[in-house]
């Protein structure tokens, strides 16, 4: 059985969705996504949806940052609940900051370069408009926070071996 639940999310991170996810398409002026049972998302889902045996309150969210889920349970009474969902964006958001490192990180370890433009480029190639979508200088920390966390451990890990 297919089903929808409907999730608020900052605009970088509802775009980055869309392109991540190629079930893309706009119903009834809602932007809608399709996540199989197997993703990342989709297990995600899975995993927090419990059997409800009664009819949950629907959350209608509207503006722009609505983004419609549907996928495929093949139990009926497995729904996501509602007090969840705000959980679900900021693991959407985890999901999303994890990507970018990862692919800013292969261009930075790789060049030894600038990682500003590798940034930018990440987020132009998911067509999020940097200072429009998401402020450009946000992005760049989130990066150079998982640097300076690196280095942290690291010159733990060297201090430990040279005591």
């Amino acid at each position: 059985m297919v089903k929808k639940i409907v999730v608020t999310l900052p605009p970088h991170v509802k775009k980055f969705f869309q392109v991540e996810y190629d079930g893309y398409q706009r119903k009834s002026g809602m932007d809608e996504i399709h996540v199989d049972k197997h993703s990342e998302l989709g297990k995600l889902i899975h995993l927090i949806s419990r059997p409800i045996p009664y009819t949950q309150k629907t959350v209608i969210a509207k503006g722009s940052g609505a983004l419609t889920i549907r996928y495929y349970s093949h139990v009926q009474s497995m729904e996501v609940p509602v007090d969840k969902l705000p959980d679900l964006a900021l693991f959407m958001e985890e999901i999303f900051r994890r990507t970018m490192v990862a692919e800013v990180r292969g261009g930075h370890e790789l060049v030894g370069c600038d990682y500003g433009p590798l940034v930018t480029s990440s987020l132009k190639r998911r067509g999020i408009e940097r200072d429009v979508d998401v402020d450009y200088q946000t992005c760049r920390k989130v990066y150079r926070d998982h640097i300076s966390k690196i280095n942290r451990r690291t010159s733990k890990l060297f201090e430990k071996s040279y005591a």
